[in-house]
C-alpha cells in the first residue's frame, strides 16, 4: 500500500468484510434452515495476522489536535459505551484532565448486590445482601443476583467516567475463573470486589492476594494441596497464565522462563490453605501449618537455582518476590494491556518502541499499573490512524456500551425485583455472545484475547453475529424491553428523541444523521456521504421535509403519539447504523 491510510483502511475493511460475509451467510443458513459451523464463519477471519505499516509511533506524547474524534477514541477503548455528554466533556477537558478522571483511584461506596427473588433464603431476605451471609446450598440464585448487579454497574452513568468499570473486566480475565465450578457467588463477588478496589494498584501485591484468595483457592484446588499430594494446578497457572507467561520450550520440561521442576517446587510453597466455607464475610482463607510442606525449595537456572525456605504462611509472598525478579513479568503484563487497549498484534517493532518502555516504567513504578496505563493513553502511538477502529467490540461493550449510550426510559421506575430482572436479562445477553462476566470458558479466560491468529475475530461467528443482531433490534423495538418476570406488560423503552432534543439542531435530519455517525462510528473518513444520505431517507423517505415538519408540529403542540412517531423514525434510523460493521469497531 502506497501509505499508512491506505493500509489502515485495509485492515478495517478486513473486519468489516469479515462481519458483512458472516451476515450474508448466516442468513443464507437461515434460508436453507441448517446449521453453520462456526468455522465456515471464521474462514473470513484472520489466517496470519496483520503488518503495521513499515514503522509505528513511540510512547513520546501525543501532540495533536484534541478534537471529538480523538476523545471518542480513548473513550470508546478506556470505558464501555462511552455517552455523546462524556465525549464532549472530554474534548472540553483536554486529555489530561480527562485521563485524570479516567484514572482516578479513589475507592468508592457501591451498595452490594441483594437477593431480589429467593423467597426460600431463610437467613437473607428479599432486598437484602447475601454477601455476609452464610453459605447458601442454592447459590446459583445468588450467582443471578451478582450477574444482574454487576450489569448495573457497567450501565451506571451517575458515577464520573473511569476506567474502573473495563478493568475489573481485564483483571478476572486476567485471572480467570468459573463462578460455576467456585459455586459460591460470595467468593466470586470479594475476588472481583478486591479488583475493583484496586484496579490501578500493586499488581505485585495482587498477585500475592490471589495466591490464597478463596475463590481461586476453591477454583485450582489449592484447597486440596496438602505436603503428603501436593497439587500443580494453581502452580503452573501462575506462571503460565499470571506472571512469567509460557514461552516456547527450549530444553526438556522447560518454557523459556520456567521448567516443570518450578511448578512442583512452587505447587509445595503453596500447600496448606483452605477456606473455610461457613464463614461470614471477608477472610475466608486460612493456613495450616501440619498441611505444609516445611522443607526447602530450590528452583532451576532460571530462577538462578535460588532455594525459598520454609516461611509458613508467608511463603507464598517469597515465591512472588522470587517470581518478580525476572523482568518477564512487567513484559507480559504490558502485553495484555496492549491487547486489550490497544491492539493484538505485537511484532518486534512493537516490543521495542512499545512494550519493553512501558515494562520499564511498570517496574520502575513498583508494578503500579496506574503508571504504565497513563502513558499509553498519552502516547502518539495510541491515537494512530491504523489503531483507531481496528478492533472488534467484546459483547459487552457491543451490546452493554449500547445500552449505556441509549438508556432505556422507564428503568428508574422499576421496583428492585423488575431492575434485577432486567439486568440480568442482559448479562444473558452477553453471555450468549460468548462473554460471560461470571464463567470464563476456562482458566485462560476469553480466547478473543490470546487465541492467535484471529483474537477479536472469534467474537463474530454463526451464533453470535445475529445474535447481536436480534439484540440490538430489540433494545430499539417499539414495544419496549421486558423487564418483569411476572408481568410481560412492565416495559423499559428506548426514547432516542430525549436525546436528540438536546443536538444543536435537533429539526435538521442531516445535522442529526452527521452527529450520530461521529459519535458512533469510530473514523469518519470512512464514512461516505452516499451512505448518510441512506440513514437520512430511512427517516424522511421521499419527502426530505418531514422530519422537520413533524418535529415542529410536535414542539407547537406536543402529544405522546406525535413524540412516539418521531421516536420511532429515529429507532429505524439508530437500527441501520448501530447494526453497519462499523459500529461493530472500536
Amino acid at each position: 500500500y502506497g501509505d499508512h491510510r491506505d493500509l489502515h483502511t485495509a485492515y478495517r475493511r478486513q473486519r468489516q468484510m469479515c462481519i458483512r460475509d458472516s451476515y450474508n451467510m448466516v442468513k443464507l443458513s437461515e434460508k436453507k434452515k441448517k446449521d453453520i459451523r462456526r468455522d465456515k464463519v471464521l474462514k473470513y477471519a484472520n489466517k496470519i495476522e496483520p503488518k503495521f505499516p513499515s514503522f509505528i509511533a513511540g510512547l513520546d506524547t501525543y501532540s495533536g489536535n484534541w478534537d471529538f474524534q480523538m476523545a471518542a477514541h480513548l473513550l470508546r477503548r478506556a470505558t464501555i459505551g462511552p455517552t455523546l455528554e462524556e465525549i464532549n466533556q472530554s474534548v472540553q477537558d483536554g486529555l489530561d484532565k480527562t485521563l485524570d478522571k479516567l484514572l482516578d483511584e479513589k475507592t468508592i461506596n457501591i451498595s452490594p448486590p441483594i437477593n431480589y427473588l429467593d423467597e426460600d433464603d431463610a437467613e437473607v431476605p428479599l432486598g437484602s445482601t447475601w454477601i455476609n451471609a452464610e453459605k447458601r446450598v442454592d447459590d446459583f440464585k445468588r450467582k443471578n443476583s451478582y450477574a444482574a448487579w454487576r450489569v448495573s454497574q457497567i450501565l451506571n452513568k451517575e458515577r464520573p467516567i473511569s476506567l474502573r468499570e473495563n478493568m475489573v473486566l481485564f483483571w478476572q480475565n486476567h485471572f480467570a475463573t468459573e463462578a460455576t465450578v467456585i459455586n459460591d457467588a460470595r467468593y466470586t463477588y470479594y475476588m472481583h470486589e478486591n479488583f475493583r478496589n484496586n484496579f490501578l494498584g500493586d499488581f505485585k501485591q495482587m498477585v500475592k492476594e490471589i495466591n490464597v484468595d478463596a475463590a481461586m483457592l476453591t477454583y485450582l484446588s489449592g484447597i486440596y494441596n496438602v505436603k503428603d499430594a501436593p497439587n500443580e494446578n494453581y502452580a503452573r497457572e501462575l506462571f503460565e497464565l499470571f506472571t512469567v507467561g509460557k514461552g516456547p520450550i527450549d530444553g526438556e520440561d522447560s518454557y523459556t522462563y520456567y521448567t516443570e521442576s518450578d511448578i512442583i517446587e512452587a505447587s509445595k510453597i503453596l500447600t496448606g490453605w483452605r477456606v473455610n466455607r461457613n464463614h461470614v464475610g471477608r477472610g475466608r482463607e486460612y493456613f495450616t501449618l501440619d498441611r505444609h510442606d516445611t522443607s526447602s525449595k530450590t528452583f532451576s537456572e532460571k530462577f538462578g537455582n535460588k532455594t525459598i525456605l520454609s516461611n509458613g504462611e508467608k511463603e507464598h509472598e517469597d515465591l512472588i518476590d522470587l517470581i518478580f525478579e525476572n523482568e518477564r513479568v512487567s513484559e507480559f503484563i504490558c502485553e495484555k494491556l496492549y491487547r486489550w487497549f490497544v491492539y493484538y498484534v505485537i511484532n518486534d517493532e512493537v516490543k521495542d518502541k512499545i512494550i519493553k518502555p512501558l515494562a520499564k516504567t511498570f517496574r520502575d513504578n513498583n508494578y503500579r499499573v496506574k503508571p504504565v496505563l497513563e502513558q499509553l493513553f498519552k502516547s502518539n502511538h495510541f491515537y494512530e490512524m491504523y489503531i483507531r477502529g481496528a478492533v472488534i467490540k467484546n459483547p459487552v461493550s457491543f451490546s452493554l456500551g449500547f445500552l449505556r449510550q441509549f438508556n432505556l426510559s422507564g428503568i428508574e421506575n422499576l421496583n428492585y425485583s423488575e431492575k434485577y430482572y432486567y439486568w440480568k436479562a442482559r448479562h444473558n445477553n452477553v453471555s450468549d455472545q460468548g462473554q460471560d462476566m461470571l464463567d470464563h470458558p476456562n482458566v485462560a479466560g476469553w480466547p478473543a484475547y490470546y487465541q492467535e491468529p484471529l483474537f477479536h475475530e472469534y467474537w463474530i461467528t454463526s451464533v453470535t453475529l445475529p445474535t447481536r443482531t436480534s439484540h440490538i433490534k430489540y433494545y430499539l423495538s417499539n414495544n419496549g424491553v421486558r423487564a418483569s418476570q411476572t408481568d410481560n406488560n412492565v416495559r423499559v423503552k428506548s426514547k432516542p428523541l430525549t436525546l436528540i432534543n438536546t443536538f444543536d439542531k435537533p429539526e435538521d435530519i442531516s445535522h442529526i444523521v452527521n452527529k450520530l455517525c461521529e459519535w458512533l462510528l469510530p473514523v469518519q473518513d470512512e464514512i461516505s456521504q452516499d451512505l448518510k444520505n441512506d440513514f437520512i431517507n430511512i427517516v424522511v423517505g421521499n419527502n426530505p421535509n418531514i422530519w422537520e415538519d413533524e418535529y415542529n408540529d410536535y414542539l407547537n403542540e406536543p402529544s405522546e403519539e406525535k413524540e412516539e412517531s418521531l421516536n420511532k423514525k429515529l429507532r429505524s434510523l439508530l437500527k441501520e447504523i448501530c447494526l453497519m460493521p462499523e459500529y461493530y469497531l472500536s
